[in-house]
């Protein structure tokens, strides 16, 4: 039987590595992108913010982000992020500080401060001058190259630049990879002998063949796939439009407007799945093309907030 449940799919991937009863599946797939020297491993995590169906439903485009805090005081924020964006980066980095900020209260000293690690899982390719998967930020000194500090650390995986086929799979961590990207088309009565010898992707597998057999978890999955899908299609399309229109007119000006419209229609579309009243054409296209796209990045932020 074809499992169907595709774990990139935040409401899944959250399901699955957001709960109480899956916290260890959570620490291995940690444990295999940080590769900790040995006895540094995750022995322990708290869930600061534990899976809650309700959030889905409340708002169908907020990213159902994870974080956690392991028995040493390290945070973790684990995301999957079907849409792209591309002020992607400054989200992650803005939610990465946020983080670590929030550690100290009224009275506690900088000491007291622990190492943040964001993680982010991507369906699409951010960083395609280099075929790396697996891409690691830190602060660094821009000559010699040291870290200012070991405190705040980004990882980004990348899932379409991982092609591995299932026969030459050579780490846990490309293990959890090829799952990630092809979940939702694994056999569940025929599970490649690389997976078998991996429990805790097994186990993996186990909560997403639960979670499809649930009436409702399944209807409340398809719902947030369809949210996702609707958005970005709802972006393509009105960029596709906009460089059609340019290229209609055939000249600079054609191009601008064409643009113009493109964005506009961004604009409009964000503001329809923010319950906003309409913001008239007429007045959009007396604005410039820079502050057209600006504001149609303000409206895209406030659609992917996270909470």
């Amino acid at each position: 039987m074809i499992l169907g449940i595709d774990p990139k799919v935040d409401y899944a991937f959250k399901h699955l590595f957001g709960r109480e009863a899956t916290r260890l599946i959570l620490m291995d797939l940690l444990d295999n992108i940080l590769d900790p020297a040995p006895g540094r491993e995750i022995r322990d995590l708290e869930l600061l913010n534990p899976f809650n169906p309700k959030e889905a439903l409340d708002d169908k485009l907020s990213i159902l982000d994870i974080k956690a805090r392991d028995q040493s005081g390290r945070q973790f924020n684990v995301e999957m992020q079907m849409v792209a964006s591309r002020y992607f980066e400054k989200r992650i980095l803005y939610y990465g500080v946020r983080l670590y900020q929030q550690q100290l209260h009224e009275g506690q000293d900088y000491l007291e401060l622990k190492p943040t690690i964001s993680i982010s899982f991507l369906d699409h390719v951010l960083f395609g001058q280099v075929p790396d998967y697996h891409l690691r930020f830190r602060l660094l000194e821009a000559s010699h190259h040291f870290p200012l500090t070991e405190d705040v650390e980004f990882h980004i995986l990348e899932l379409p630049k991982f092609t591995r086929p299932v026969a030459e799979l050579a780490s846990s961590l490309e293990t959890w990879l090829y799952f990630l990207r092809g979940a939702e088309k694994i056999d569940t009565e025929a599970v490649p002998a690389a997976l078998q010898k991996q429990p805790m992707v097994m186990r993996a597998l186990e909560e997403l063949k639960m979670l499809a057999q649930s009436d409702l978890e399944r209807e409340r999955y398809e719902a947030r796939r369809k949210a996702l899908l609707d958005y970005n299609t709802g972006l393509k399309v009105a960029r596709m439009e906009g460089r059609e229109e340019g290229r209609t007119e055939g000249r600079e000006e054609g191009r601008t407007e064409g643009e113009k419209i493109g964005v506009i229609g961004t604009i409009h579309f964000c503001e329809c799945l923010l319950h906003r009243q309409e913001t008239s054409t007429e007045q959009l296209v007396s604005l410039s093309l820079e502050d057209l796209s600006r504001l149609a990045d303000e409206l895209q932020a406030q659609v992917l907030k996270q909470r």
